[in-house]
């Protein structure tokens, strides 16, 4: 903590030596206008079209937060997996395999990940979404109704692919930076039939990085074109295709001690030169529709199809009993398919009761998300290393074969689960006393399937999956304490279908739910320059699978569905411009996420699987506008996080508590008409950073961040 209150006092120096070079009181700030060439776009005001809703967010009965591409850009932020959450109070990225895809946890769980309005979330999937593709990323906190109610209620992030404005503006950039960084991209954005007839946008991105550890190196290509074509002046038909390729050494470089969290060198790597490259392909299409009905009345409709692909390898290592210092590795198979079919359809509009106005949505959700995989280990092995001596280069001769590395449907442990689900969904925003009022009365009836299974295990037994149709309601209100300052509450629900064998070989079918209860205050600060949030929540996730007491069915296992976690807290976010040329992103979260029934009362109390009680960040970003040093630009920011646990699970035998977090970075750039060049240093402190877990065998497992670490990216607009 001490750490924390240095790097406050250094930002806050920064913030009186900017005032002092800003000349302008505070009440004579001038109107933000979006074309300068030294605004920067911190503060958004309203989500993006594909949340449905176009309440503004001030006005919104939920805390929703927004990140621009610009943040992105400032940060030198290249995909989800290196630090986007920072951006959003209480959002943590929990490592396991974060080569290949993010885990986001926020408000005591993982949540979802939507692209375009749309729940693409599969195991291992979908892979971390680039920088280079993305306009914005909307944190929805909370469950959230009006997109869907079968899920965990922590809520989910949104990513916004980037479509085409209807303008010329291009562009390209080059980063390159620390352990053999290299990334070009190009972002074409055009016309192709005026006056909004026909419009393109084209985003290429390829990239080569070795990594701060031994035998790494990862390589993406991304493709992304997109179109809208209006044929009438009341349609608006949009494509997006983005095709995006990635071959790495491994998933995850885990590193394991006998000895303690951070006992080898931050260089290390277990992964052999010879092991199985993992490639992946990703492809995704969303295509969308919007009718116009009327002066207030609009009929969309969206579908997306995404097709992804592993062909790969994983190792996995145990300790030699005889020797503490010596990992046995094993090798396993890890090839996948996942194919998600998503449509969507919904009204939107208002009308007029005498004084009252009514926005309502009203639509239909569709999704089918599948997921197949062979995880087979290898039966050859083990290949030992000493952790303290690693040597490289195991015989290729005792490796797998190609023919290995196959998705056979026989195998053991081939792996068949999958997501489906059919949806209805109506929203009344009832807006009072010249919108000074807005309560939102909603329901949805979401009927949904999920299965995971292993059916060669069990030859001749089918796959059984688990099945719950559930009603959600959803009441929201919010109030203009000012035309800038508003309050708010929510209640709304969530469920899971799930299963599990009760007493008596019984069978459960009560569906996980979850519900959360939440105040908060938002307020506009000088004109709409910057903007803050305050909220309290209590989320409550209800019928969780737990053990029964054995000796009430004749010392056989079974379970009930009445286990619960309880996640309390309160969130600040602080965004925007907050004097001329500055911009900020300050956030803090406190989370209480713990167990609070059980049927062992030992796990009263222990604290929700990836949680971390305290986290805050601080992003600050000053660029000059005048004189000797118009165009340059200074920016510091840091992440702390304490109190973490791993996401081991609670039925872990050991402490899964984690030591404090905590990063730093600070920036340069130069940024004039077409041109612009940012220079950022990352871990400026050069701290051991990791995440991990402790096994039930006693040993250490964890990922490492990189240490210090440079970037420089130089980009031009034409």
């Amino acid at each position: 903590m001490k750490n924390v209150l240095i790097c406050a006092s250094m930002l806050g120096s920064m913030l009186v030596f900017s005032q002092k070079k800003d000349t302008i009181k505070s009440n004579d700030i001038e109107e933000v206008v979006v074309s300068g060439r030294y605004y920067q776009k911190y503060k958004l005001n309203e989500v993006s079209g594909s949340l449905r809703i176009q309440t503004p967010i001030l006005e919104l009965p939920q805390n929703v937060q927004s990140i621009s591409s610009q943040v992105l850009a400032d940060q030198l932020t290249l995909n989800m997996s290196e630090g986007i959450v920072r951006n959003v109070s209480g959002a943590r990225k929990v490592e396991h395999w974060d080569n290949v895809y993010s885990n986001v946890f926020m408000r005591g769980a993982s949540i979802s990940t939507f692209m375009n309005g749309m729940n693409v979330s599969s195991t291992w999937g979908p892979i971390n979404p680039d920088a280079s593709i993305i306009d914005r990323i909307e944190f929805v906190k909370g469950p959230a109704g009006f997109m869907g109610s079968m899920g965990d209620p922590a809520g989910f992030y949104n990513v916004v692919t980037k479509k085409p404005t209807g303008k010329f503006a291009n562009s390209v950039r080059f980063t390159t930076g620390s352990y053999n960084l290299f990334r070009g991209e190009a972002d074409l954005d055009g016309v192709l039939v005026k006056d909004g007839v026909l419009d393109y946008r084209i985003n290429l991105m390829g990239s080569s990085n070795n990594s701060w550890v031994e035998n790494d190196k990862t390589s993406k290509i991304i493709v992304a074109p997109s179109i809208t074509f209006r044929p009438t002046k009341t349609t608006t038909f949009t494509a997006q295709y983005n095709y995006q390729y990635l071959k790495f050494n491994q998933p995850g470089a885990y590193l394991m001690s006998n000895d303690g969290y951070a006992s080898l060198n931050v260089h290390t790597n277990f992964n052999d030169p010879n092991f199985k490259k993992t490639e992946v392909k990703d492809q995704s299409l969303f295509l969308s529709l919007d009718q116009k009905l009327s002066k207030d009345w609009v009929w969309s409709t969206q579908y997306a199809y995404m097709d992804l692909n592993y062909d790969g390898g994983s190792w996995w290592g145990t300790f030699d009993p005889k020797n503490k210092d010596v990992l046995n590795r094993t090798l396993s198979n890890w090839q996948a398919k996942g194919k998600n079919h998503i449509f969507q359809t919904y009204v939107r509009g208002k009308l007029t009761t005498g004084n009252i106005v009514h926005k309502i949505i009203a639509g239909f959700d569709y999704g089918d998300r599948k997921y197949n995989a062979d995880f087979s280990s290898f039966a050859g092995g083990p290949f030992p290393i000493n952790i303290y001596n690693v040597n490289y280069g195991v015989d290729p001769s005792k490796l797998p074969s190609s023919d290995f590395y196959t998705l056979n449907t026989s195998a053991p442990f081939y792996n068949d689960q999958g997501v489906k689900y059919t949806s209805y969904y109506a929203q009344d925003q009832i807006e009072m006393f010249n919108n000074k009022l807005r309560i939102t009365l909603a329901g949805r009836y979401t009927s949904g399937k999920t299965y995971s299974a292993y059916p060669n295990l069990s030859p001749g037994t089918p796959i059984v999956p688990d099945t719950a149709g559930e009603f959600t309601p959803r009441v929201g209100v919010s109030y203009s304490i000012d035309e800038d300052f508003s309050a708010y509450g929510i209640y709304d629900k969530t469920f899971t279908p799930q299963s599990g064998t009760g007493i008596n070989q019984t069978k459960i079918t009560d569906p996980f739910r979850g519900q959360n209860i939440e105040f908060g205050l938002k307020k506009d600060w000088f004109g709409g320059k910057w903007n803050s949030t305050f909220a309290v929540y209590e989320i409550r996730r209800q019928n969780i699978l737990v053990a029964g007491p054995k000796e009430q069915n004749g010392g056989n296992p079974f379970q009930v569905a009445t286990g619960e976690q309880r996640a309390r807290g309160f969130e600040t976010d602080i965004k925007g411009e907050i004097i001329k040329g500055m911009n900020i992103v300050i956030n803090y979260a406190y989370t209480d996420a713990k167990t609070i029934k059980d049927t062992d009362p030992t796990r009263i109390g222990i604290q929700s699987p990836g949680n971390a009680k305290n986290v805050q960040n601080t992003w600050v970003s000053y660029r000059f506008e005048n004189g000797l040093m118009k165009g340059f630009g200074i920016s510091a920011g840091y992440q702390y996080q304490g109190g973490r646990q791993s996401w081991f699970g609670v039925g872990a035998t050991k402490d899964q508590s984690l030591p404090d977090y905590f990063d730093t970075n600070f920036g340069v750039s130069y940024v004039a008409k077409k041109f612009d060049v940012n220079l950022i240093l990352n871990n400026v402190l050069n701290k051991k950073l990791y995440s991990g877990y402790r096994g039930d065998a006693g040993e250490y497992a964890w990922i490492y961040n990189a240490p210090r670490n440079w970037r420089l990216s130089i980009g031009y607009k034409f």
